[in-house]
């Protein structure tokens, strides 16, 4: 039954009242606070969340691979036009019977085109190593005609010549190990060969003696043509320290650019479970990438120094430190700057990418530091003639093993920092100016949300 909430008098039908006023208390009203909506959870199996992530993880799974392994799987397959020099030292004019010139000829037919013969004298041949223009030389003495002319019937002494194989030891060990093993085996032939034709050439059929000499009539050695000292790494120290200066540059450049966009303000910085959000400063993206570059610019010089204080520390040093500082200093600047650039550019991420693709992976095959250029894919001999890496491996090459040589590799090498440096900053430049300008680009966070 219901009960009215106020009764103010219910009489009798005789008027009368029935009943005093009746007043029922007012009823009690729960109140519900209100509750924060929670915020939408994002959803990480959309796929807008992970499906960039898994094509460029396995674009990465196989391009890395196919740019490591095809480039250095097989170096004597891919091995063409090495440079080796050859060369027949004067002959004593005693000896006429020729077999010098005759042994140099049956070489030069019998090399392939896995090596590339240069005929010159010992003073061009001392030049060509200091400037490292070739891997190798192929030496055939002054005594050769006369030392096998000792070999035939008639001869009151026996000498065997020895032709020797010279290799250039700064180019590495790899590079020695082909210039030995493809000439080796030309030499041994062409010493069967000549014995064979100066055993048919006798009138008189040979003594057994001689036949044995002549069936191997000289000898085939291989040494270095200059030593390297002992902290050398075998010729691949320079290639290392080359490799730290990149990746300085290059992990540089990506230290940067996050710590100042996290300074003013356009992305949080996160030190582990702590997140700082800074207020936004308005800042171009001209100065940003000024900025970044002038910090990575400022700090070369110090961390070109550390570099070398830790080499030296652990017994590498070169003969000119000095001018290694300048060169390290000028290498961290300018390929610094040219990650940045690339950073503008792209963003983040895939700037990531493009800078790991362009100055480590394509560069590290291309630079000749392990694999000679000649024993790579056409491909990859042709990225280094671009690549920085390929001129950085040639400018510390040449300061460690060359004695600062501009012609063997450091006069490049400058001129190549000297543009990617440049190109660095004038293409970083033009593209954060190009990209200020369009609104729709801003990078104010409120004004993008």
């Amino acid at each position: 039954m219901l009960v009215p909430a106020s009764l103010d008098s219910v009489k009798s039908p005789e008027g009368t009242p029935a009943m005093d006023t009746i007043t029922a208390p007012p009823a009690e009203q729960t109140v519900i606070p209100d509750r924060p909506v929670p915020p939408a959870r994002p959803r990480l199996s959309r796929r807008r969340v992970w499906l960039l992530p898994v094509i460029l993880i396995l674009g990465l799974a196989a391009v890395l691979p196919a740019i490591y392994l095809s480039a250095t799987a097989d170096p004597q397959g891919h091995l063409k036009n090495l440079p080796v020099a050859l060369v027949v030292e004067e002959q004593n004019p005693s000896a006429t019977s020729g077999t010098a010139t005759t042994a140099a000829d049956q070489i030069s037919a019998h090399v392939g085109e896995a090596v590339q013969l240069v005929t010159m004298d010992r003073g061009e041949l001392a030049k060509a190593m200091a400037e490292d223009q070739v891997a190798g030389a192929v030496v055939i003495p002054a005594t050769f005609d006369a030392d096998i002319a000792s070999l035939l019937p008639g001869a009151t002494t026996t000498v065997v010549p020895t032709v020797t194989i010279l290799t250039n030891a700064g180019d590495g060990g790899l590079s020695n190990g082909l210039v030995i093993r493809n000439l080796t085996p030309v030499l041994r032939g062409v010493a069967q060969a000549l014995g064979a034709q100066l055993a048919d050439s006798s009138a008189a059929p040979l003594p057994a003696a001689n036949q044995a000499l002549l069936a191997e009539p000289f000898r085939v050695t291989s040494e270095p043509f200059k030593q390297l000292p002992d902290d050398s790494g075998l010729g691949t120290s320079a290639f290392y320290y080359a490799l730290v200066l990149v990746l300085l540059a290059f992990i540089g450049g990506s230290l940067v650019g996050p710590l100042v966009d996290g300074a003013v303000g356009f992305l949080p910085s996160e030190v582990g479970p702590k997140v700082i959000r800074r207020p936004y400063i308005a800042v171009t993206r001209r100065h940003s990438f000024l900025s970044k570059t002038g910090i990575l610019v400022a700090v070369s010089p110090l961390a070109a120094l550390a570099v070398q204080l830790v080499a030296a520390a652990v017994g590498m040093t070169a003969p000119d430190p000095l001018l290694l500082w300048l060169f390290a200093t000028t290498t961290i600047a300018a390929i610094g700057t040219a990650v940045l650039a690339l950073f503008a550019a792209f963003g983040p991420g895939i700037g990531s990418l493009v800078n790991t693709l362009l100055f480590v992976a394509l560069a590290m095959v291309s630079s000749g530091g392990v694999v000679p250029t000649e024993a790579v894919p056409a491909p990859f001999a042709a990225v280094s003639h671009l690549a920085p890496f390929h001129h950085v491996v040639e400018g510390t090459r040449s300061l460690f093993y060359f004695d600062g040589n501009l012609a063997a590799g450091l006069g490049s090498a400058w001129i190549s920092m000297v543009a990617v440096g440049a190109i660095g900053l004038l293409g970083g430049l033009l593209v954060t100016t190009a990209y200020g300008r369009i609104p729709a680009f801003t990078r104010d966070p409120k004004a993008a949300a």
